[in-house]
């Protein structure tokens, strides 16, 4: 049984590949492809109005519920800024969380009001919800059809505002939404996702909780890490991981420790968008695999579960990439003078296990009172995910619940 999962998990991946970048010579993708003009600086949030004119005129900002709420102070100084310069602007925030009738609707609403421009501004919810309506405005869909792979006409121009540090999903080209006919949290990759801009500013961090940036941070550890180990690295992805370990490690203290710390939370945003860009590249992550099928089976947040899975599933691929884990270790700098490959290897485990340690960050899946009697069926949503296939070690059923049962 898992053979026949994995063959079609395989399928499924080389499928949403040409899906994603095309090929002009089958199996030929590229090392790195990133259409989108990225403006990372303090105070990057008054470039807006300049960065609109350029896609668009007129603006729907899409946002989940909660972050609308919690960054209403963000809405009110972005309006006045939109209005002084005369571009007209929606704001849609009923998105109590990004699944396919939300989308739908605010796809309604998007064609409804001749918007030519999609502004995500907010967390990991509102930035899925904003590229997945962008795609869908002009491509006459309902949300749950992409998962078909469908033709599609170019999408609407959309721009990223991360308020946090979000794993990457940011800027990678693929969208996580929740599919309401089964439940299940479905990723859809395609290089139509890639927003035109992307803003970097620490200032929009200021008043996010403490432990939101912890794991969203220690999220973007995981993606970064496993991007190391892909089959599919190259020396721009792994410069690019490697360096986004280095800024987690020198960062996170800080930023959770002095809150108005700019550089501090700018490196920490700086190294989210960089794993994102490995990760559009590299095409692994099982942390982010299995943490989307225990997310689908549960009420707990995906950048939870990745920030628990991250130390378990390097100790599963260590081994099989133990070369590469000593480059992680010594950019974590751990000492590996006069230690063997493996202990070497093995401390960039451990520095990972002491940082979330460290942040506070919870160590076991029974912290979330998950039961194990999910481990099956979260094992069956992982292999379905097609961004496993470039792990140095393969999975099957059964080693996805020993990575779940080792994480209880």
């Amino acid at each position: 049984m898992a053979g026949i999962i994995d063959k079609k998990a395989e399928s499924l991946f080389r499928f949403f590949m040409s899906k994603t970048y095309g090929e002009t010579i089958e199996g030929l993708w590229p090392d790195l492809y990133v259409p989108t003009a990225i403006y990372a600086q303090p105070d990057g949030i008054s470039l807006l109005p300049s960065i609109v004119q350029l896609f668009g005129s007129r603006v729907l900002f899409i946002t989940s519920t909660v972050d609308f709420n919690q960054y209403n102070h963000l809405f009110m100084s972005i309006s006045r800024s939109l209005q002084s310069n005369n571009i007209p602007f929606i704001v849609y925030d009923e998105f109590p969380e990004s699944n396919t009738d939300y989308i739908d609707s605010a796809v309604y609403f998007a064609r409804k009001t001749h918007c030519n421009l999609i502004i995500g501004l907010g967390g990991i919810d509102s930035i899925n919800a904003a590229k997945t309506v962008a795609l869908l405005t002009p491509n006459y869909l309902f949300a749950h059809e992409l998962f078909s792979y469908p033709h599609l006409y170019e999408p609407i121009p959309f721009i990223s505002i991360p308020t946090h540090p979000l794993f990457g999903f940011e800027i990678t080209p693929c969208t996580i939404i929740s599919d309401i006919h089964d439940g299940i949290k479905k990723a859809f990759f395609h290089n139509y996702i890639f927003p035109k801009a992307i803003i970097i500013d620490p200032e929009l961090s200021v008043g996010v909780e403490e432990d939101t940036i912890a794991k969203y941070t220690l999220g973007t550890l995981a993606i970064a890490t496993e991007s190391v180990i892909s089959k599919n690295i190259n020396n721009i992805t792994n410069t690019l991981s490697l360096r986004t370990i280095d800024l987690v490690f020198k960062n996170l203290h800080v930023a959770l420790q002095e809150s108005d710390n700019e550089t501090a939370k700018l490196n920490l945003l700086m190294a989210s968008l960089m794993a994102g860009i490995a990760f559009s590249s590299a095409q692994l992550s099982v942390s982010l695999a299995i943490s989307l099928a225990l997310a689908s089976l549960t009420q707990i947040d995906i950048a939870s579960y990745m920030s628990v899975m991250l130390p378990h599933i390097m100790e599963y691929n260590l081994t099989s990439a133990p070369g590469k884990y000593v480059q992680m270790s010594k950019v974590m700098d751990e000492d590996v003078r006069d230690i063997t490959v493996i202990e070497a290897a093995i401390k960039a485990v451990e520095g990972v296990r002491k940082l979330a340690l460290d942040v506070d960050i919870p160590q076991r899946l029974s912290q979330f009172d998950v039961n194990k009697t999910i481990f099956s069926k979260v094992a069956e949503i992982t292999l379905s995910y097609p961004f496993i296939q470039n792990a140095p070690r393969v999975l099957n059923r059964d080693e996805v619940e020993t990575i779940l049962i080792a994480a209880y």
